[in-house]
C-alpha cells in the first residue's frame, strides 16, 4: 500500500503544462455514456458540476439555459464532486485512479490545477468553508482524509470502517460526518482538533448511502436500508418483514435518551427501492431523497416529518402516504443518485445516472421543470439495458429492492441473507461479489448452479418475486455482468508486481498452505466442489464451491456465513490450512500468505 501510494502521489502531481495533468484521460468521446454519479450546485444557484462516471469526465452546466458549458477529462470513474463555498474551486474524486483532481472554476471554464493521490476508491468529497482543503471518503482504505489545496498533501487521516461513502460538513465547518456503507457506522469529528466526537452504528442498517446536515447544523439525516433478518420469502417481502427502506435522523450532540429517530419510507404495495442521495433546501423547508431503485425523487416538507424514537414499523405513516402537500413522489425514470438544491430556491438538482442527464425538480409543485442531457449514445447497448434491469427495484415484488441492493455496484453489501436459494430455511449466506462472475462458474456457495442465465432468472423470480424476465432480459443482464471487473489493486507495487512479502506468500499459498488445490487459475477458484471441513449448514448440500479470491482486499467478512471478520481469523480459526491438507503455518508465513491474498 505504501509504495503504491507514494508512486501514485508522484505521478498524480506531475503537471504537464497549462490545463494538462498526468491523471487526465483523453477527451471524452461523444458516444460514451456520461452516467452522472454526483452533482454539486455552485453558490450562484445557476450552475452545477457533475461527476460523469463512465466518460471519465466532469461537466459544468448552465441550469437556466439547460446546457453543458464545458466537459473536462479527469481520472478513471469519477464518483464524487464538490465546489468551494465561493464557487471558485472544484474537486472530483476518481474512484479507480485513487486520486482527487483539483480545478479552478471560471464563468464557462474548468481549469485543472493539480491531481493528488489519496488512496484506493475515493468517493464522497466536501470542501472546508475557506476552500483551503477538502475532506474525502476513501472507501478502499476505510478512512476519511483531509487534503490541503496548496500543498496537495494529506494533512489528516481518520479511520472510518467499513467503506465510507459520503461525507458532510456543518455550515460552521466545525463538525465533519461520514457514513460507511457496509458497517452502517456514522462518525463525527471536530475539524479544528481532529478529535473523534462520536461513533454510532445504526442497528441492522446497510447500504448507508445518503447523508446531509440540516441547515441548523444540529441534526443530520441518513438514508439506508434496514435488514429485518427474516428469510426472503414472498410473504416476508410483501409485508416488509425482509428489507425496509428508511431515513434516520441523528443529532450533532448525542442524546442520552434517544440515539436515533427514524421514519419508514415504504408504502404497502409500492415501496421505495434503494434510497440514495439526499439534501435539505437552504431554508430547511424541504428534504429531498433520490430513490435510485424506483426512479423517483421523494420530497418531504421537513417540518412535519413524523420522526419516531422507536421502531417506525414496516410502512410509512399513513398521513404522509396519502398527502402530496407533505410528501411528493416525483417519477424521474433512469437511476437518480444524488441531489442538491439550487441556492435559495425550491429547485432540486438531480444527477440521473441511467438517463445521462441532470434534472431540475420544483419541490413545491413536484414538477420536472428541466432535463439537461449530458451526451451519450443514441441507443443503449445490450449491457446498458442489463445495467438498467440490475438496478431496477420495480423488478421485485412491490418494488422493495433490486439486484444492486444486495450486490452493491455489482460487488457486495457484505450482508448475510436467507434467500432460500439452497432449498432450506434459516441458513443465511454472505452476499458474494459479482466482479468477474461470468468467469467463475459454477455458482452459489454450494456450486449447484451451472447456468448463469438460469441463475439470473431465478434471482429475479424466486428471490425478488418479480415477473419472469424475457430471454432478451436475461441476455442483457449477462452482458452487464460481463462488464463487472476488478478495480486496481493498491496492495501491489507501482509496476503491478507483488511485494516481497506477497511473493513469499505466493510460495506458501502453492506449497505449505495447500490453498492452490481448490483456488486455481486466473480467478483463484475451481469448477469442482469440495469438502472443506465445515459443519453442515442445514441444506441438502455437503460440498462447497471455492469462491474467487480476486479483490479480497476489498471484501470481508469471509466464508459462506461471514463468520470470519478478518483473514487472520479465517486462517487461524475457521479455515486453517492443516484441516485442508496443508501444514501448520508460522506467524510469519501466515502474514506473508495474507499479503499475497490481499494482492490478488
Amino acid at each position: 500500500m505504501t509504495r503504491w501510494f507514494a508512486l501514485a502521489l508522484l505521478l498524480a502531481t506531475v503537471y504537464a503544462g497549462a490545463g494538462g495533468l498526468a491523471d487526465a484521460t483523453s477527451e471524452p468521446q461523444s458516444e460514451s455514456h456520461r452516467s452522472p454519479a454526483d452533482v454539486a450546485v455552485l453558490p450562484d444557484g445557476g450552475r452545477a458540476l457533475t461527476a460523469t462516471h463512465t466518460s471519465d469526465s466532469i461537466s459544468l452546466l448552465d441550469l437556466s439555459a439547460g446546457k453543458v458549458l464545458v466537459e473536462q477529462p479527469c481520472g478513471h470513474k469519477p464518483a464524487g464532486i464538490a465546489c468551494s463555498r465561493d464557487g471558485r474551486r472544484a474537486a472530483v474524486s476518481n474512484l479507480w485512479s485513487g486520486t482527487v483532481m483539483l480545478l479552478d472554476i471560471g464563468e464557462h471554464t474548468l481549469r485543472p490545477v493539480a491531481t493528488a493521490a489519496v488512496g484506493p476508491l475515493p468517493r464522497g468529497i466536501v470542501f472546508a468553508p475557506d476552500g483551503g482543503s477538502v475532506y474525502v471518503a476513501v472507501a478502499g482504505a476505510h478512512e476519511v482524509v483531509q487534503l490541503d489545496w496548496q500543498t496537495r498533501q494529506i494533512v489528516r487521516r481518520w479511520p472510518a470502517p467499513s467503506e465510507p461513502r459520503r461525507v458532510a460538513l456543518t455550515r460552521d465547518g466545525r463538525c465533519l460526518a461520514a457514513v460507511s456503507g457496509r458497517s452502517a457506522q456514522v462518525r463525527g469529528w471536530e475539524t479544528q482538533t481532529g478529535k473523534l466526537l462520536w461513533e454510532r452504528t445504526i442497528d441492522n442498517a446497510f447500504n448507508v448511502h445518503g447523508l446531509s446536515w440540516a441547515p441548523d447544523d444540529q441534526q443530520m439525516v441518513v438514508a439506508h436500508l434496514h435488514d429485518r433478518r427474516h428469510g426472503i420469502s414472498e410473504q416476508n417481502v410483501v409485508e416488509g418483514w425482509a428489507l425496509d427502506n428508511r431515513l434516520t435522523r441523528l443529532t450533532r450532540e448525542p442524546d442520552a435518551k434517544t440515539e436515533f429517530w427514524q421514519i419508514a419510507l415504504d408504502v404497502r404495495g409500492k415501496a421505495v427501492g434503494d434510497p440514495c442521495g439526499l439534501a435539505f433546501s437552504q431554508d430547511g423547508a424541504w428534504l429531498a431523497l433520490a430513490a435510485a431503485g424506483t426512479h423517483e425523487l421523494l420530497i418531504f416538507r421537513n417540518a412535519i416529518v413524523p420522526w419516531n424514537s422507536g421502531d417506525p414499523g414496516d410502512f410509512i405513516e399513513a398521513a404522509l402516504a396519502v398527502d402530496d402537500a407533505k410528501l411528493r413522489r416525483v417519477p424521474l425514470g433512469g437511476r437518480p443518485m444524488a441531489v442538491q438544491f439550487a441556492g435559495a430556491t425550491n429547485q432540486a438538482v438531480v444527477a440521473n445516472y441511467l438517463l445521462d442527464a441532470v434534472q431540475v425538480v420544483d419541490a413545491k409543485s413536484g414538477e420536472v421543470v428541466r432535463t439537461i442531457p449530458l451526451g451519450g449514445p443514441p441507443q443503449q447497448s445490450l449491457a446498458r439495458q442489463g445495467e438498467a434491469i440490475f438496478h431496477d427495484a420495480l423488478r421485485s415484488r412491490h418494488q422493495w429492492f433490486s439486484c444492486h441492493t444486495c450486490h452493491v455496484d455489482g460487488h457486495t453489501s457484505a450482508r448475510n441473507f436467507d434467500t432460500l436459494n439452497d432449498g432450506s430455511f434459516g441458513n443465511p449466506k454472505l452476499t458474494p461479489s459479482l466482479r468477474g462472475v461470468t468467469h467463475t462458474g459454477p455458482w452459489t456457495w454450494h456450486g449447484w448452479q451451472t447456468d448463469l442465465g438460469r441463475a439470473v432468472e431465478k434471482s429475479l423470480t424466486d428471490t425478488m418475486f418479480g415477473p419472469k424476465p424475457t430471454a432478451h432480459d436475461v441476455k442483457a443482464v449477462l452482458a452487464y455482468l460481463a462488464t463487472l471487473d476488478h478495480p486496481p489493486n493498491p496492495q501491489r507495487q507501482s509496476n503491478g508486481a507483488l511485494t516481497p512479502a506477497a511473493e513469499r506468500g505466493q510460495s506458501v499459498f502453492r506449497g505449505k498452505a495447500h490453498c492452490s488445490h481448490c483456488h486455481q487459475g486466473e480467478y483463484y477458484t475451481s469448477t469442482k466442489n469440495y469438502d472443506v471441513k465445515i459443519e453442515p449448514d442445514g441444506s441438502d448440500y455437503d460440498l462447497w464451491n471455492p469462491p474467487s479470491l480476486r479483490s479480497l482486499w476489498d471484501r470481508g467478512p469471509y466464508l459462506h456465513d461471514g463468520r470470519a471478520d478478518t483473514l487472520e481469523e479465517l486462517l487461524t480459526v475457521h479455515h486453517t490450512p492443516e484441516k485442508l491438507g496443508g501444514q501448520v503455518l508460522t506467524a510469519e508465513e501466515r502474514a506473508d500468505l495474507i499479503a499475497f491474498l490481499n494482492s490478488l
